[in-house]
């Protein structure tokens, strides 16, 4: 069994916290949206043997950035512990032995691995929406096609564009974020189609943009100063 998790976890979650969560579950997500600010968490439990009860993580994969370019990175009960780093913007993806996977993306945060009690527990922690992406235990969240789109239009910039990589590796997780709320609101603001047809997310954007632009103002300009640097090759 997995969940994932609309009632608001604690605002600062460590391994030994999520331990204790994971008792009885291989992972557990709380995406933030639509509902609340965040933070958004995926916590996930590698056990020495699989229970049999419900989905058994064996490997996460993540990305980084390392020297301003994006490598992707693995967790396993192999991994040297404890972690205590950044991850950045992309695919999250859990897979278990039968290599079945679930799948999330992010805009980046922390992620802090331990071993509790001979189960490893990482804590994936971000100030921006961690939405799930489809897999074998769950669906997809409200937004997450748009976050998917957004970032394959991202990839190419970061393909044609000398420096964008870096760029938005140093800009942070909210900036990165108010980069996709730049663009998306933007669309269907402009976009009676798009408003009609699909009204909830018209409302989530717009009300996230909103919040963005009231509680993160920096990293609001930085967004939209990130999207005009990537506009020049985005379709």
């Amino acid at each position: 069994m997995t969940m994932n998790v609309r009632e608001p976890l604690p605002q600062h979650l460590d391994p030994p916290g999520a331990a204790s969560l994971l008792a009885n579950l291989g992972f557990i997500a709380c995406s933030d949206l639509p509902d609340r600010p965040g933070p958004a968490y995926l916590l996930v439990a590698f056990r020495p043997e699989p229970t049999l009860r419900h989905y058994d993580p064996e490997l996460v994969s993540y990305w980084v950035t390392v020297a301003g370019r994006g490598a992707q990175r693995a967790l396993t009960r192999e991994t040297e512990l404890p972690v205590d780093t950044e991850f950045t913007w992309g695919l999250i993806r859990i897979v278990d032995r039968l290599k079945v996977s679930n799948e999330y993306l992010t805009f980046g945060g922390h992620l802090a691995a331990a071993s509790i009690q001979d189960t490893t527990i990482a804590v994936f922690t971000s100030p921006t929406p961690l939405l799930r992406r489809g897999g074998h235990s769950q669906g997809w969240d409200h937004g997450a096609e748009s976050v998917g789109a957004f970032f394959a239009r991202l990839q190419v910039a970061v393909d044609y564009t000398p420096g964008f990589e870096t760029r938005l590796a140093d800009a942070g997780p909210l900036a990165r974020y108010a980069a996709f709320l730049n663009d998306v609101v933007g669309r269907f603001r402009t976009s009676n189609a798009l408003r009609s047809g699909h009204p909830d997310l018209w409302t989530l954007f717009d009300t996230e943009e909103r919040r963005l632009r009231r509680d993160h103002p920096i990293e609001w300009e930085r967004g939209g100063e990130l999207l005009a640097a990537a506009e020049v090759n985005l379709p």
